[in-house]
């Protein structure tokens, strides 16, 4: 075998010196054979190993003057046979037996290490480089300070470094180690103190410099570190060989990245990301010429749509020249019904004889196999992976088994897709559509008028066109149903023991005696989660239990169809799976349709009493829909300048306030009798008696507050909801009571006079509790009052 030699840039140490030597190797035999039990067999292996390199123990050749004789080759053999496991002994491990230095020389290598390092002399990538040379130092470091200060640094001194090679569109990436352990280091002078630099350098992790902060102008992909000064390692004379790996890391490359894509998805043109994307899962996959597609599923009113921007990289679409759209709605929901209830892939390794039409047009615009991954999250379809090859058993269970581990970021790309789509839908329908509130259409029909007179769309903005309206005066409440999301998990929680009891009691009836083993470990495993489910909840429970059903439990159940004893109890289970109208579903069904009773309650008193209260000064009231109701109103002469603005609006407005969030609250406990599940509501209201300065935000189309103070305001009411009362853990918020949230005396007082009146009248009981609030993040010094609402009917 002739020598291999791999020229390194930029080495370690200039003159660093090599000597081929197998004491360091024989010793490590020595301390092998004296740690094993005394048995015979190994005992005398190792003998026998030791007697071949003993009358070679003298030898001490530069790494330049080395030849490979019959007798040095059969040393190297036995060195690959001592240390190598057998299963790795096969020509196509890629390993090799030499010494490192400027020019890395082997000695003994396998086949498939040799056609590996036959590359050009720049196989490093050069911003690579910095970081390879620091780390190979430090490893010299670390065998230095073990081997001859016996200072230990806890890690092992084999330094590595990855290149990749390109073969048309495919990239390998490759990991190569060097094993240090038979290598010695010998210096005839004697040794230098030992520094504590050199010591922490030698224990620093690889590719982090010893100041730990990256100086400017580092190079992308590696980090470049001024190098320590002091260990002489010019000096020293290395004796031994080395071992020399290489592992294929494609996969793990592959899949970074891949995330490494997707990170960047709103910063980074989405032709760009997806060609990334697709160059990633090539190499993952191994295969240069694999069409990809990734196809959301986008919806208009309930209805999937087909648009070009988003489905014309689907395989299917581009040769068939089908558009979504053009098929009825009922083909459409099938289609996709289908895909929810059983959403596992397809992988068809040979085309040839397909029976569907699908893949029978493929066939004919030359695939030949086809990985289909239907993409559902939540029984939500989110979109198709295709995977298209024109070969015959390129795509199989093997590459699946890759592909799935990108499955998370072709969802993650699907999603924003769909949710980019839906933005561009939105944006559409509030440019064209959205009508603005008489109270404040004059000031956005100045600004229009403006944009028209001088110019249109090339005019900037400027104090003429911005809609703008200083010193109105805030008022805010919300309405929310207590513990949402408790009440929510609860529901499933319910709805999913309730299925998995179903599921057991199906796989204890008697079936086939070749489904037995398999129907047995389902069962153990639907009893650990109805276990776990009675014992404890969390939400990635619901992910686990959700896919259980649909990815094992389902399947299952469709082999067990043909059985009479089991088919008559799938019928039934299969239909308490709609959605709609199954039993698996009742109690989430019960909590949205209470939730939406309370909301549509609230909601439709609020438009009414908001209606009433335009008769008292114009003003802009926007409302918010979340598990609960929330809304802001602005009112003030900016809004209305034609209209004289006097203190006495406010006043009625406070009054207005109150009365209409009680009201509320005692319609939605008069509720509760009636719901399917019974909620409860909180009431809140933020007293504020400064008035803000807003103004309408052209990039998100809404109101916003400006200024520091008014900024302020803004802080309080998005945080308020999550105030405790001080010295203790309770939420300010509590059921079958108002709070009213202040700064000031002053503002509290204002609404004083019509809490007396609201008790007078019955509405509200007698006590009231004044309190002080926890900091909130940015803002301290709240205080309440919290007000107990009489849900007893009022008299005549």
């Amino acid at each position: 075998m002739e020598l291999l030699k791999i020229r390194v840039p930029q080495p370690v140490v200039e003159a660093l010196q090599f000597r081929l030597s197998f004491k360091p190797f024989v010793d490590y035999l020595q301390k092998q054979k004296q740690r094993v039990p005394r048995q015979a067999g190994i005992t005398s292996l190792y003998d026998h190993l030791i007697a071949k390199f003993t009358p070679f123990l003298s030898l001490l050749q530069p790494v330049e003057e080395v030849l490979i004789t019959p007798p040095l080759e059969e040393l190297l053999q036995l060195i690959k046979f001592s240390v190598l496991p057998l299963t790795d002994q096969e020509d196509e491990v890629p390993y090799a037996i030499g010494l490192p230095g400027h020019l890395i020389t082997l000695f003994h290598y396998s086949e498939a290490f040799g056609q590996l390092m036959g590359q050009p002399e720049d196989f490093l990538p050069e911003a690579a480089l910095p970081v390879i040379r620091q780390d190979a130092l430090r490893s010299f470091y670390q065998l230095v300070l073990e081997k001859c200060y016996g200072v230990s640094t806890g890690t092992d001194f084999c330094p590595f470094f990855t290149f990749q090679t390109n073969a048309g569109n495919l990239t390998r990436y490759y990991r190569m180690r060097i094993d240090f352990r038979f290598l010695e280091p010998h210096l005839e002078k004697q040794l230098p103190p030992l520094q504590p630099a050199w010591l922490a350098f030698a224990k620093e992790s690889r590719g982090v410099p010893p100041s730990g902060v990256p100086p400017s102008g580092t190079p992308p992909g590696g980090i470049v570190a001024e190098l320590p000064v002091g260990l002489p390692l010019e000096q020293f004379t290395f004796h031994g060989v080395c071992l020399f790996f290489i592992e294929d890391i494609t996969e793990e490359t592959a899949l970074r990245d891949l995330r490494e894509v997707f990170v960047h998805l709103q910063t980074e043109p989405e032709g760009g990301i997806y060609q990334r994307f697709e160059k990633g899962l090539r190499d993952l996959c191994g295969q240069s010429d694999l069409e990809i597609g990734v196809t959301p599923f986008l919806q208009v009113n309930g209805n999937y749509v087909h648009h070009s921007t988003y489905t014309s990289r689907s395989i299917f679409l581009k040769y068939s020249g089908l558009h979504i759209d053009a098929l009825s709605k009922s083909e459409v929901q099938q289609m996709i019904t289908g895909l929810v209830s059983d959403p596992r892939p397809r992988v068809s390794p040979d085309l040839t004889g397909a029976s569907e039409p699908a893949q029978q047009l493929l066939y004919g615009k030359g695939f030949r196999s086809l990985i289909l991954y239907p993409i559902v999250v939540s029984n939500q379809a989110l979109g198709m992976l295709e995977i298209g090859s024109v070969h015959p058993a390129a795509l199989n269970g093997e590459v699946l088994q890759k592909v799935e581990q990108a499955i998370p970021m072709v969802t993650e790309l699907l999603l924003y897709q769909i949710n980019q789509f839906k933005a561009r839908m939105e944006g559409i329908v509030h440019q064209k559509f959205t009508s603005l509130q008489p109270s404040v259409a004059w000031r956005f029909t100045e600004a229009a008028w403006v944009y028209l007179r001088q110019g249109g769309e090339k005019v900037s903005e400027d104090e003429s066109t911005r809609v703008f309206f200083p010193g109105v005066y805030p008022f805010y409440g919300a309405i929310d149903v207590r513990n949402s999301s408790v009440e929510r998990n609860r529901a499933i929680q319910r709805d999913l023991t309730r299925q998995l009891r179903w599921v057991g009691e199906i796989l204890q009836t008697p079936g086939p005696p070749d489904k037995e083993e398999m129907t047995q470990e389902l069962l153990t495993r639907n009893q650990y989660w109805e276990s776990r489910l009675d014992r404890l909840w969390t939400p990635e429970d619901e992910v686990q239990v959700t896919a259980f059903l649909a990815d094992e439990v389902h399947p299952c159940f469709q082999g067990l169809s043909e059985q009479p004893a089991v088919a008559t109890r799938l019928q039934p289970y299969f239909n308490h799976t709609d959605a709609t109208t199954g039993l698996f579903y009742q109690a989430y069904r019960a909590y949205q349709e209470s939730l939406k009773q309370i909301n549509d309650t609230v909601n439709d008193y609020l438009e009414q009493a908001e209606k009433q209260l335009r008769t008292l000064y114009p003003h802009y009231f926007e409302k918010f829909r979340t598990d609960g109701l929330e809304y802001n109103l602005y009112i003030g002469e900016s809004i209305a300048p034609w209209l004289p603005f006097r203190p006495d609006h406010l006043r009625q407005l406070r009054g207005w306030q109150l009365a209409s969030i009680v009201a509320m609250a005692r319609l939605t406990h008069q509720l509760r009798s009636a719901l399917p599940l019974p909620l409860q509501t909180t009431q809140l209201i933020l007293a504020h008696s400064r008035p803000v300065d807003i103004q309408f935000r052209l990039d998100e189309r809404r109101f916003d507050v400006e200024g520091a103070y008014s900024i302020r305001y803004e802080i309080i009411k998005k945080r308020i909801d999550k105030a405790c009362v001080k010295g203790t853990q309770a939420r300010l918020t509590q059921p079958d009571t108002l709070a009213l949230a202040y700064t000031t005396s002053q503002e509290v007082n204002d609404y004083l006079p019509f809490i007396n009146t609201l008790q007078e009248r019955g509405e509200l009981l007698p006590s009231i509790e004044f309190l002080e609030l926890e900091p909130l993040q940015g803002v301290s010094g709240l205080k309440a009052l919290r007000l107990n609402i009489n849900y007893r009917p009022l008299p005549d």
